[in-house]
């Protein structure tokens, strides 16, 4: 526990540091390094084990990296975006079936790599994407505030008041307790960023905007507790000591940044 408090501290103080002295242009290059390990360890997780063709693997991951660069440039295409990539992809992996006589494994990678275009792909995009809604990055900080206070408080939760679980074969030591003050949280974290960065905007807005945006944030660390069940391993990489790799620190931000982003934009238009 200590270790990983020790990390996150040093984590949080190197992300500020940078975005003091780059501004927005040393944010941008960190998260985009962030995103692209994401890519390489969701292509791990669900190709590797697979015993997925290796230039399947390699597709995807120059795909999912095309869509989300694409997808920064204009969020209003990346859909369309995905949907090519998903196209090419699928291609590739037809001709590839005449290699395997495997049918349903084929089907499975070529469904990873669907979704995957989504989660390593636009869903990171959104998240950045709300640079561009002021001058400075708070919207930015905002979400991550609202998903990582999600976090803490589940974590404090789960261990004072949960009882029962909340998708034991999924997450085992998940509660509903936790589940519940993670929501709490997220509130919390949406009323703080109105009350002192935002006032403009009412605090109840973003109240509700941190909870609804958590409860995805929460949907997301499970997302990837499945993938790890399933590719049997603890933890998705090794870049952080005590927090394993980039998808086990942001999971739940890439399930929450596009809630999040829609949201702040009604708000902000």
């Amino acid at each position: 526990m200590i270790t990983r408090v020790i990390s996150a501290v040093v984590a949080a103080a190197l992300l500020f540091a940078i975005t003091y002295f780059f501004r927005t242009t040393g944010l941008f290059a960190i998260c985009s390094i962030v995103v692209l390990g994401c890519i390489y360890e969701y292509s791990k997780l669900t190709f590797s084990h697979a015993s997925a063709p290796r230039h399947m693997r390699f597709t995807f991951m120059i795909l999912a990296a095309l869509t989300y660069g694409i997808s920064l440039v204009n969020m209003e295409i990346s859909a369309g975006i995905a949907s090519i990539s998903a196209i090419l992809f699928l291609t590739i992996g037809v001709l590839s079936v005449r290699k395997t006589p495997d049918l349903p494994r084929a089907l499975r990678l070529q469904s990873a790599g669907l979704v995957g275009f989504f989660y390593v792909g636009i869903f990171p995009a959104a998240a950045i994407g709300t640079l561009n809604f002021g001058d400075n990055a708070i919207w930015l900080f905002g979400l991550l505030g609202v998903v990582f206070a999600g976090d803490t408080f589940a974590y404090l939760a789960g261990r004072l008041f949960g009882k029962r679980k909340l998708l034991e074969s999924v997450s085992p030591k998940k509660t509903i307790e936790g589940s519940i003050g993670g929501l709490l949280g997220s509130a919390i974290a949406g009323a703080v960023l109105a009350y002192f960065f935002v006032p403009e905007i009412p605090v109840y807005q973003l109240a509700l905007t941190g909870l609804v945006s958590g409860a995805f944030g929460q949907v997301g660390d499970l997302f990837e507790s499945l993938l790890k069940r399933l590719a049997d391993v603890k933890d998705s990489g090794a870049i952080m000591p005590g927090h394993g790799g980039f998808l086990d620190r942001v999971d739940g931000v890439l399930f929450a940044a596009p809630i999040y982003y829609v949201l702040v934009r009604f708000l902000v238009a």
